[in-house]
């Protein structure tokens, strides 16, 4: 693993910069300059020790996966011996369309791991083949669940980033009458 450069503290500034990402990382740094009040140069330095930091990770694009002809989504949980948690582990990731991949924290684990994450395929036979296939060339699971999932909506700037680099008592906390309860926004 890279080892991390020590983190500055996050400033206002850097925050308006990761939610604009967050929202639009396509974005030129004149762009989102102008959003935080600094210059291009200034605003790609500020990037660019944010990406060393690993703090931004990568610019992704966000693809409409029913537009691309997937209509399958699952989540799936699978267990396995804890003596082949990190080997598993490796081999979950390398599954096609596979995002969120989690352990699952359990004191109780009796032995097991669990690793959750969600999947997207172009159809159900399409992912059992795989999640078959999976299993044949993989001893160590002893468990998979798979639950299907009608797939509503994917907001890529989930995070709000200023909460823990800020504090709690920059933001207001959400509230119920925060939403319009007949038009569910």
């Amino acid at each position: 693993m890279p080892q991390r450069k020590k983190k500055k503290v996050l400033d206002e500034i850097d925050v308006t910069i990761l939610e604009t990402l967050q929202e639009d990382a396509s974005l030129t740094n004149q762009a989102i300059g102008e959003r935080v009040g600094l210059t291009p140069g200034p605003t790609h330095s500020r990037i660019k020790r944010l990406k060393e930091e690993g703090i931004v990770r990568g610019i992704h694009a966000d693809l409409d996966w029913t537009g691309l002809g997937y209509e399958f989504f699952a989540t799936v949980d699978i267990k396995v011996q804890e003596d082949r948690a990190d080997e598993a582990e490796v081999w979950l990731a390398r599954i096609p369309n596979v995002w969120n991949l989690c352990r699952l924290k359990d004191p109780e684990s009796n032995g097991e791991v669990v690793f959750r994450f969600w999947s997207v395929s172009d159809c159900r036979e399409t992912f059992l083949t795989i999640c078959h296939s999976m299993l044949t060339m993989f001893d160590g699971f002893t468990d998979v669940q798979i639950q299907e999932v009608d797939w509503i909506a994917r907001k890529s700037a989930i995070v709000k980033v200023g909460r823990v680099a800020l504090g709690a008592e920059a933001f207001k906390v959400w509230e119920p009458q925060d939403v319009d309860r007949e038009s569910g926004e």
